[in-house]
């Protein structure tokens, strides 16, 4: 089980709890800090779930290139576009190993700005 894997299931662990305790919540600002959670959980593990499926779809456009199926790309099946293929196969795995942090970073930054809005909506209706 990779990272990305890891940070899926635990994205969907989150988004199942606070979508269950969230209509126990009563308070306005809280009620906001539940949903800017839900938001941040679910762009993380969106995020995560479109990096595995195109990881997916990149490691099966370089196997094409296996022609004997030993897993390595043979001087007999060198060709551009195998080594192309080979190159994005090997920068993506690196920048699929950042990639849990750098979506938990992304969303959470975006989940931040949901609950500062979010709050300063909920203030305005509460002085009205």
């Amino acid at each position: 089980m990779n990272y990305n894997q890891i940070g899926i299931l635990l994205a969907i662990c989150a988004i199942a709890f606070l979508g269950i305790t969230w209509r126990k919540v009563s308070n306005p600002y809280v009620k906001g800090l539940w949903k800017s959670g839900l938001l941040v959980f679910t762009l993380y593990a969106a995020l995560l779930i479109y990096i595995e499926i195109r990881w997916q779809f990149i490691s099966d456009y370089a196997n094409k290139f296996d022609l004997n199926g030993n897993g390595f790309v043979d001087l007999n099946e060198y060709s551009d576009e195998a080594i192309k293929a080979m190159n994005r196969r090997t920068y993506g795995s690196t920048v699929r190993g950042y990639a849990p942090l750098t979506m938990a970073a992304f969303s959470s930054i975006i989940g931040f700005a949901y609950l500062v809005s979010d709050w300063f909506v909920t203030r305005l209706k509460n002085k009205k």
